[in-house]
C-alpha cells in the first residue's frame, strides 16, 4: 500500500493563506478521497509518495446552486456627497449673457463582499447571489445580483450616468458657477445562503517526473460531501454540511457593503464679480 497524504496535504481541511478556519477547501477533501482510491489499486510500478504525483482537480462537471440569501437588516448607513463636475461663466461685459450647459459624468457603484464561513475549491468560489430587496428596488445596478469570485475581498462594480442639461443666464458683471453634486449611499449586510454541490468531480493522477498519466480518480461530489461532513466543522464545531433530500448542501456566511448613487444636484451660485472679488 501506498502512504496516505501527509498531515499538510489532508489534516488542513481550511483554505490557506489567512482565510478562517471556518472556511474549508472542497479540494483537500476530494483529495483525501481520491488518494485512498489510489493507494488501495495502484499498479505496482505506480509512485507511492504523494510528492512523486500530481493531482488534476476537474470542477466542471460540479453545480454550486445557491439558495436566496438571506440577509441582515442594513446595519450602519452612511451618506457621502461629491462634486463631479464644476463649470463657471463670467461675463465682464455690460450685458446679461446665455450659456449652454450640458455634462455627463458617470460614477461606479459597488459591491464588496467577504465569505467568513464555507467552502472554496483552490481558491475560488465562483457564486452570484441575488442582492437585498432594497438594493434591487433601486439605481445601483444589483438587480441581477453581484458575483463572489474566491474567499478573499471581491468587489462587482456597475457604471452609473449623470447628466445635466440646460440654459444658464448669467447677469452683466457677473460670475455663475454650476456644479452637480452626486449622493452616495453605503449599507452594509451579513448574509446566510445554502448552497447546493451537485455533479461528478475527476481527479486525474500523473507521475511528476515524466507527466506520466497513471489513472482516474470519478466520484459523486454529493458521496464525498456526506462522508467527509465531520471536516466541514466551525470555530463553534458546529458541522455546516447538510444532505436534504438526496442533495447536499453546504451552509456559507458572509459580509457585503453596497455604495452607490442616489441623488443628483445641479448647484447653481451667481455674484457680481465686484462681490467675488471680495470674497476672494
Amino acid at each position: 500500500m501506498g502512504r496516505c497524504c501527509s498531515k499538510e496535504d489532508v489534516e488542513t481541511y481550511t483554505a490557506k493563506e489567512g482565510i478562517s478556519k471556518n472556511i474549508v477547501d472542497l479540494q483537500n477533501v476530494v483529495k483525501e478521497s481520491a488518494w485512498k482510491r489510489y493507494s488501495n489499486s495502484r499498479q505496482k510500478d505506480f509512485p507511492t509518495a504523494v510528492e512523486k504525483v500530481r493531482l488534476d482537480f476537474d470542477w466542471t462537471g460540479v453545480k454550486f446552486i445557491p439558495t436566496k440569501p438571506n440577509y441582515s437588516d442594513h446595519g450602519i448607513v452612511q451618506y457621502e456627497s461629491n462634486i463631479l463636475f464644476e463649470s463657471v461663466f463670467k461675463n465682464n461685459s455690460n450685458q446679461e449673457q446665455h450659456h449652454s450647459l450640458k455634462t455627463e459624468q458617470q460614477t461606479t457603484g459597488t459591491c464588496k463582499s467577504s465569505i467568513t464561513k464555507g467552502y472554496t475549491t483552490g481558491f475560488n468560489v465562483g457564486l452570484t447571489l441575488s442582492a437585498p430587496s432594497d438594493i434591487v428596488g433601486t439605481t445601483a445596478g444589483f438587480s441581477k445580483g453581484f458575483s463572489v469570485e474566491n474567499t478573499l475581498a471581491n468587489e462587482d462594480q456597475r457604471t452609473m450616468t449623470w447628466s445635466a442639461e440646460g440654459v444658464l443666464l448669467v447677469e452683466k458683471q457677473s460670475m455663475l458657477t454650476a456644479k452637480l453634486q452626486i449622493t452616495e449611499k453605503q449599507s452594509s449586510y451579513t448574509f446566510t445562503t445554502n448552497v447546493a454541490v451537485k455533479g461528478e468531480v475527476i481527479v486525474t493522477f500523473y507521475e511528476r517526473k515524466n507527466n506520466r498519466y497513471l489513472m482516474e480518480y470519478r466520484a459523486s461530489i454529493r458521496t464525498i460531501l456526506v462522508q467527509k461532513k465531520d471536516k466541514f466543522k466551525d470555530d463553534k464545531g458546529k458541522i455546516f454540511v447538510e444532505d436534504i433530500d438526496g442533495t447536499a448542501y453546504v451552509k456559507v456566511e458572509g459580509e457585503c457593503i453596497f455604495k452607490y448613487g442616489i441623488k443628483q444636484e445641479i448647484i447653481i451660485n451667481q455674484n457680481s464679480i465686484k462681490e467675488q472679488n471680495t470674497l476672494s
